[in-house]
């Protein structure tokens, strides 16, 4: 069964990696990029304080402490399985188009990819935005899952990791969301009875 399970795993992973071309090569190595995506959390971060003001402060600290254990997690769970990624994975190492980098190395990501760790920290963002930031308007929080399925893709087409990797990632971080979701009004509760106690009320 796991080996049946794992030669789909394979097949998709081919599938996806073989749609490669080098403009593709050099955009879905961007977007797997962190830190490319830095000027989006600056813009959430603007949205949050604007919407929330002083409370968006324990919001920002609550989702950094869920992406914090989200990204722990997953790190715990590679380190325990020990699944080698399909960039590290011997019998599909000549069937795996890989991004050379500028200094003539592939980008191979580190030697485990179960589960992924881009995948649960994204979507605790886009569930960040569906349970804080949301509004009238829908497409923000369309474009924030739009958002994380493009950086997810990203992955497996620049061969760092498994659909299996992605959607274990998305369940992390999925229970992770709900917990700062199930935090969140809790924490304003306690906030506004303290300072009803303070005020005397």
């Amino acid at each position: 069964m796991i080996n049946f399970l794992q030669d789909i795993d394979n097949s998709i992973l081919l599938f996806f990696n073989g749609l490669n071309s080098p403009w593709a090569d050099t955009f879905f190595y961007l977007v797997s990029n962190r830190f490319i995506w830095i000027p989006l959390y600056a813009v959430l971060l603007f949205l949050l304080i604007k919407k929330w003001d002083k409370k968006s402060i324990l919001i920002a600290l609550a989702l950094v402490l869920c992406i914090t254990l989200t990204d722990q997690t997953c790190n715990l769970i590679k380190k325990s399985i020990q699944r080698p990624r399909p960039s590290h994975n011997v019998e599909l190492c000549e069937k795996v188009h890989l991004y050379m980098e500028k200094d003539g190395t592939y980008y191979k990501g580190g030697a485990y990819g179960f589960p992924s760790s881009h995948a649960a920290n994204s979507i605790v963002l886009a569930w960040f935005v569906f349970f804080f930031l949301r509004n009238n308007k829908k497409w923000p929080v369309y474009g924030m899952f739009a958002w994380v399925l493009l950086l997810s893709y990203s992955r497996m087409y620049i061969g760092v990791h498994y659909l299996s990797d992605l959607i274990t990632g998305w369940l992390i971080g999925t229970l992770y969301g709900g917990l700062l979701f199930w935090i969140g009004p809790k924490i304003f509760r306690q906030i506004n009875k303290k300072r009803s106690i303070s005020q005397g009320k």
